[in-house]
């Protein structure tokens, strides 16, 4: 009887020590994941102490995660509590050329990026490419339409002589009227519907010269009337020819 017993106890000691994990694996490693259930427990304060690998080498993909029910539900959530320049929630790392990352809807929204505070930047990137595509509606809270175009920016400087400086568009100045010392300054482009202004160069007391509109029949000539006493019949205290900055907006 004492050799059955010690036969027996024996291979009790060997079914447990099988089916009990040690403890040096820690709680949950090495188990088999439950199907609809907290694993590895319900009780919340345990957790794995290591990464749980899933490595597939398949053409497809290594794993996929789907909810069927139609109209609520969604297919996966993760959650972290890193703390700021650690390991993010979720890294989706392309060790070749190809996308780290793809996003698919048929609704009209892709996306959200929520923060807790609102006044931070939604992402930040080291790419300087333009993404294709994509469209920023505001600019420092104003619309695109608020911004003028590089190439919708004219403008001329033009010397006391009517000698064409650095430019935009611009493809020559002459005198125009020299009783009234009214200069011609011409565009390669059309400025008949576009907004000017001028301001004299040189000293700060020179007298503003007065902008004259187009002339009709050239569209693309603005005509700048300098300062002139010409009609007072006192040639000799006539004000002085002054060069001027002149700029166009379409």
């Amino acid at each position: 009887m004492r050799g059955k017993t010690g036969r027996y106890v024996l291979a009790s000691a060997c079914v447990l020590a099988v089916g009990v994990p040690s403890v040096a694996i820690g709680f949950g490693e090495g188990r088999v994941m439950r199907m609809g259930e907290r694993n590895p427990s319900q009780n919340g304060t345990r957790a794995l102490g290591a990464e749980t690998q899933i490595i597939a080498d398949t053409a497809t993909y290594g794993t996929r995660q789907s909810n069927k029910r139609v109209g609520d539900g969604g297919g996966a959530i993760y959650g972290c509590r890193s703390n700021p320049g650690t390991e993010p929630c979720i890294r989706s790392n392309n060790l070749q050329g190809g996308r780290a990352f793809e996003f698919v809807t048929k609704g009209s929204e892709a996306g959200r990026i929520e923060l807790g505070d609102a006044g931070g930047a939604p992402f930040t990137t080291n790419a300087t490419g333009v993404a294709t595509g994509l469209n920023a509606d505001r600019v420092d809270g104003r619309e695109a339409a608020d911004f003028a175009a590089a190439g919708d920016l004219l403008f001329a400087v033009v010397d006391d002589k009517q000698a064409l400086g650095p430019k935009r568009g611009a493809v020559g100045a002459a005198l125009a009227d020299g009783a009234k010392n009214t200069v011609a300054v011409t565009f390669d482009r059309d400025v008949k519907d576009c907004s000017y202004s001028v301001s004299p160069s040189g000293t700060a007391a020179a007298e503003p010269p007065s902008l004259a509109v187009a002339p009709a029949g050239d569209a693309k000539t603005v005509l700048v009337d300098r300062p002139d006493d010409s009609d007072d019949g006192d040639d000799a205290n006539d004000p002085a020819l002054v060069g001027f900055h002149l700029q166009v907006v379409c």
